[in-house]
């Protein structure tokens, strides 16, 4: 319900136009003596001139001035103000998203629970099944109403004036309003929300003329240049509501004559605009009004939770003064820390309040001797995604101009996803904590989407009030086995084949021609037999994987590392079990190559800065590996995943297809992802103390809970199977040889090859030898690509493989049980 405000009339004397220039004329023909009225002529011609070019160049500025406000409300206040903005965030049917929580959604993206004027995003009502949402008429491209029904926690439908459609766009929540800090969560109110004892306050104190001015109080800015003459910059006020509203939209903080004219013609404009409920609201869902656990405090709604833990409709007369004291100076007049100048403040609010005649004398003494009471460990929440918005920030910085306050910085990050990361990592800490009496670990957590580089979660620690280090971009540690991939689809790509087999067992390495290294497997067992490439992978077994990175060369995956993204590590063989420290954001957008078919997009924050549509999109994509190596990797991760060291995530994220690899150093990793999201988990100490724990016991967990909260709220994000390139081919093999499998072999395991490495012979481990010669043999012509062994370091074998276009003959053997198999003569 409207609230009616009213005045207190002035009642100092006022003089009427015709007085004033009967009296200065007088004073004039005094002066003159009632002569040389060529003189007087002459100066009241000049006043009239100065008159008429000064109202010209008023009407223009004026002019100039509304477009600008014009420009900004064409789609609407909300969504021309600056800051940092989520990505908006897209409704579909089968979408896992309460009504309740959408309700919650809508109201901090500007939508207001009751009939909205066009200066909101829109409105909507909540009803029994179903939310009604009635888009801002500025935007001509949005349906008048759009109905979204559920079914329990699940969106049932969507229609769009009766029809029913597959998607609808929200607008975008706020992040931050101010690009240099976090904001808590807020809720945007309507005039009619704000209680009359709060409106009085703020009246009383920061504008009592409001409701009867044009947005400039001539009398106040009278004032404010009296006490500031002869200064360029000022340091009185003098400021309407209306123009503390602009200045905090629209201008730069600086102090001087020219900001305030600027201010005043924005103000008169957005009066003619706007209606004053409007505005008024406005400006008390964004004031500044300080900060707790290092989190802005933006709005008398947050202002009454943080300081007081309570409603805004429960606000005392008390509490209600001391919020609008502080509006003129959040930080002197804090109750946190200055609780003496936050009373002295108060009182002087409540003693304009009773000069206005909002309250009475004796309402005002029983507030002036109530003591300001705060609320005791009351805290933000930090804000929506701090540590994504610190990042962003800092990249802003570096890649635009962020000189203007009228930016409008579109994000990536997407807030359900956001808050998923940021819940799943609280799991984990909690049920980790435990175990660790003294000092409790740190984590962090970066997902992406690997087709656009889009960072769509970021969580750079366990609690941004007790520590800003955001590690997801900023903590560079060893990521142990993780690292291996790249060492693999560097030997992949160079011709290596994932069935070649190699020795597992206690080796000693020579490199730099006579320096010595001798690397283990985590827990110190071998298997003492030969196994494939992708064994070693799979099982994460150290000492094959320095062999394969010594056959493939430590520059070419040292070089192959820096194209995916990663820091360049020094060339010695301890680099292929991650020696080479790289950051949780780096290790992500690295693996998202092996999802995006061997390409590298540049991880980004910004999709656009400005307003749409001239959005400035960024993009840098090039290839790293070929697309079946990226294939064949990922082949190799998703067996990480069923039967490898991450084999507990086997069948935790239902119907999507997952790959992934841990990683054990001094702390626990793990980086995996779907058709569609990658996502990197990092748990650790901030000290490099020993965590003692495996990727899969500390990482993994935070992992799955992460991606099954991911593909409920958004189901594009997952994803049945990854998508095969051309020149792959499946091939059933023996586990433990390598080659074709046979009726007669233990494990058998579909896998992804390239045409090139196909296997062509059957395996003869188990009871199934191959027939050297056969009276059955005869030759067959058959265009394939062959492999040559070139014996290379000494025992070593350097396995290279060569397309040969030339047609090559082919064994036809039939085995002792009769079958027909083909090998080629060169093996």
């Amino acid at each position: 319900m409207a609230i009616e405000v009213t005045s207190v009339p002035d009642p100092r004397r006022t003089i009427s136009f015709p007085q004033l220039t009967r009296f200065f004329s007088t004073k004039i023909r005094t002066a003159t003596g009632g002569k040389n009225r060529l003189i007087l002529r002459t100066i009241f011609g000049l006043l009239a001139l100065a008159l008429i070019v000064g109202g010209d160049s008023l009407l223009r500025s004026y002019k100039y001035y509304s477009r600008i406000i014009d420009a900004r409300l064409a789609h609407g206040y909300l969504t021309s103000r600056p800051g940092l903005y989520a990505a908006p965030r897209v409704l579909e049917p089968g979408q896992k998203l309460s009504q309740e929580k959408l309700v919650n959604v809508l109201r901090r993206a500007g939508y207001l629970e009751s009939a909205a004027s066009d200066v909101w995003s829109g409105s909507f009502n909540n009803k029994s099944g179903q939310v009604d949402i009635r888009p801002s008429r500025t935007n001509k491209s949005q349906p008048k109403l759009v109905t979204v029904s559920f079914s329990g926690d699940e969106i049932a439908m969507l229609t769009a004036d009766n029809i029913k459609i597959e998607t609808f766009t929200l607008e975008p929540e706020a992040l931050s309003n101010d690009l240099s800090s976090k904001s808590g969560k807020r809720e945007l109110l309507n005039y009619s929300d704000l209680p009359p004892v709060l409106i009085h306050a703020i009246l009383s104190i920061e504008d009592r003329r409001f409701f009867e001015h044009s947005g400039v109080d001539i009398s106040g800015l009278s004032r404010a240049f009296l006490r500031n003459a002869g200064e360029e910059r000022l340091g009185q006020g003098g400021s309407t509501i209306t123009q503390q509203l602009v200045k905090n939209t629209y201008l730069t903080p600086e102090k001087t004559f020219r900001r305030k004219y600027a201010e005043a013609m924005l103000a008169i404009s957005l009066e003619r605009r706007l209606s004053k409920e409007d505005i008024f609201a406005l400006y008390c869902n964004e004031v500044y009004l300080g900060q707790r656990g290092g989190v802005s405090v933006r709005g008398v709604k947050e202002a009454a939770d943080v300081f007081f833990g309570r409603e805004l409709k429960d606000l005392t007369l008390a509490q209600a003064a001391t919020i609008a004291g502080m509006i003129q100076g959040p930080a002197r007049y804090s109750p946190l820390r200055h609780a003496d100048a936050a009373q002295t403040r108060r009182n002087i609010v409540l003693a304009a309040m009773q000069r206005d005649g909002w309250i009475t004398t004796e309402e005002n003494n029983t507030a002036t001797a109530e003591s300001i009471v705060v609320a005791d460990n009351k805290t933000l929440d930090n804000g929506l995604a701090p540590y994504f918005v610190d990042y962003v920030n800092r990249v802003a910085e570096a890649e635009f101009d962020t000189s203007g306050v009228s930016q409008r910085i579109y994000t990536t990050i997407d807030l359900e996803l956001q808050q998923a990361a940021e819940r799943a990592l609280k799991n984990q800490l909690d049920h980790l904590d435990p175990a660790y009496k003294n000092q409790k670990p740190q984590a962090a957590l970066v997902a992406i989407d690997p087709h656009s580089g889009n960072v769509l979660a970021m969580v750079g620690g366990r609690n941004y009030a007790e520590s800003q280090l955001n590690r997801a971009t900023d903590a560079r540690r060893q990521p142990g086995s993780t690292f291996k991939p790249f060492v693999y689809a560097a030997a992949i790509e160079d011709g290596m084949s994932p069935v070649q087999t190699f020795m597992d067992a206690p080796r000693e390495f020579t490199y730099d021609r006579n320096k010595i290294y001798k690397p283990a497997n985590y827990g110190g067992g071998y298997t003492m037999n030969e196994v494939t490439m992708r064994t070693a992978l799979v099982k994460s077994l150290n000492v094959v994987t320095v062999d394969i990175a010594l056959q493939t060369g430590l520059a070419r995956i040292a070089n192959l590392a820096t194209r995916f993204g990663l820091p360049k590590p020094e060339r010695y063989p301890a680099l292929a079990l991650g020696t080479e420290e790289v950051t949780p954001l780096q290790l992500a957008g690295a693996y998202a190559a092996f999802v995006n078919e061997g390409r590298r997009v540049d991880s980004k924050v910004i999709t656009s800065v400005g307003e749409p549509p001239a959005a400035h999109v960024l993009k840098n994509e090039s290839e790293v590996v070929s697309p079946t190596t990226a294939y064949v990797i990922t082949n190799m991760l998703s067996a990480v995943i069923d039967r490898g060291t991450a084999k507990k995530a086997r069948g935790a994220v239902k119907g999507v297809a997952i790959a992934g690899k841990t990683g054990t150093s001094r702390d626990g990793w793990f980086v995996g992802y779907s058709p569609n999201l990658v996502c990197a988990v990092w748990i650790g100490f901030d000290d490099n103390k020993q965590l003692g724990l495996t990727g899969s016991e500390a990482a993994l967990p935070a992992w799955v809970e992460f991606m099954n909260a991911a593909v409920a709220v958004r189901p594009d994000l997952g994803g049945s199977n990854f998508e095969c390139p051309e020149g792959i081919k499946f091939v059933e093999v023996d586990s433990a040889s390598g080659l074709l499998s046979t009726l007669t072999c233990p494990l058998r395991e579909l896998i992804a090859v390239t045409e090139r490495t196909t296997p062509h012979m059957e395996c003869y481990l188990h009871g199934n030898l191959p027939v050297q010669s056969s009276p059955f043999a005869e030759e067959v012509e058959t265009s394939e690509t062959t492999v040559a062994v070139n014996r290379k370091r000494g025992n070593d074998d350097r396995v290279v493989f060569k397309e040969l276009k030339t047609y090559r003959t082919t064994r036809v053997d039939v085995d002792s049980q009769g079958r027909r198999a083909l090998v080629n003569d060169l093996r």
